[in-house]
């Protein structure tokens, strides 16, 4: 009887650590329940066959089986109502139950991370109404009010006229009377027809002559329309005046061995000319080079350009900014 009880309680054993050495991989309860159980279930199976006397008693035996964990679930395993071994001796009578210990079954790991993961739906979007008010906030767009009209941009060309015109008001006396001469003649010129513009050029002359006695100049006022270097690093100069006419250096070094008009460098003219930069308005002074049959040189070669477009060869000897 004793032989039989010691390989049932073995084959339990045995039992109790296989199933969560199954499900959950070994661990060392799992290792002590399976040798527990095989050696008792050995020893029982010798028993039951050779049957030896031996001095234990249930209660002994009964304290080698391994203890459960507390917060572990329990599971309830019923042993067989017969056992082929127990069926050579008499038959014994099966404790009432055994309670194996297993331990709680950990979920196993996903192998998706959130990437992975199929996305979540999400809501739909709120209709939102808006309402447009007559002559209420403006267009992001064209920052106009709704329903004014675009201003038309205004071209590079007239907004240099625009600064050139605000430059008027402070031309010294001499600067006015020239510029009027000028400007006289060019709509006289662009009014006449071929026969009438020979004649017009020499009036112009000498308008100038009367206008500007002399050729030198002091603080007219002016806007920078070009300034360069060339290989020598002398400065070409081009000076708009209030009314579109241009005064000018020339823009060769050969053109201009005798005229001497280009800044040379390190001159006080050249330093002046390092502060200030195209678009600058300016008070300047040099000379005009006597010549026919402008009264002053041209620096045009025809004569529908000298006098619809008037351009002046000019010595600069001072420049400051506005």
């Amino acid at each position: 009887m004793l032989w039989i009880a010691l390989f049932i309680i073995g084959l339990l054993g045995l039992l109790a650590g296989m199933v969560p050495l199954l499900l959950n991989g070994l661990s060392r309860t799992n290792f002590a329940g399976i040798a527990v159980g095989t050696v008792l279930l050995v020893a029982g199976a010798a028993g039951v066959i050779m049957k030896p006397s031996l001095p234990v008693t249930m209660p002994h035996i009964a304290a080698l089986e391994p203890a459960a964990p507390e917060s572990a679930p329990e599971t309830q395993i019923v042993p067989p109502s017969e056992s082929p071994i127990a069926a050579v001796s008499e038959p014994a009578t099966p404790p009432a139950a055994v309670r194996v210990v297993e331990p709680a079954e950990v979920p196993a790991p996903s192998s998706k991370d959130e990437s992975q993961l199929a996305p979540s739906a999400l809501p739909d979007p709120v209709p939102v109404t808006t309402t447009i008010i007559p002559g209420g906030e403006p267009d992001p767009i064209t920052g106009q009010a709704p329903g004014a009209a675009a201003a038309p941009a205004a071209s590079p060309a007239e907004e240099a006229a625009a600064v050139l015109g605000l430059l008027a008001p402070q031309q010294p006396k001499d600067q006015a009377a020239f510029t009027q001469a000028v400007g006289s003649a060019r709509e006289a010129f662009d009014k006449a027809d071929d026969a009438q513009r020979d004649s017009i050029q020499p009036q112009r002359a000498a308008a100038i002559c009367k206008a500007l006695p002399k050729p030198e100049v002091k603080r007219w006022v002016g806007k920078i329309q070009s300034m360069e270097a060339d290989s020598g690093k002398r400065l070409t100069l081009t000076m708009a005046l209030p009314d579109g006419t241009l005064v000018k250096t020339w823009n060769n070094a050969m053109s201009d061995m005798e005229d001497q008009t280009l800044v040379p460098a390190g001159s006080p003219v050249a330093q002046s000319l390092g502060k200030l930069k195209t678009g600058d308005t300016v008070r300047f002074s040099g000379t005009f080079f006597a010549d026919e049959p402008d009264c002053y040189r041209s620096s045009r070669l025809s004569l529908t350009q000298s006098m619809m477009e008037p351009s002046f060869l000019f010595r600069f000897t001072a420049v400051e900014k506005l």
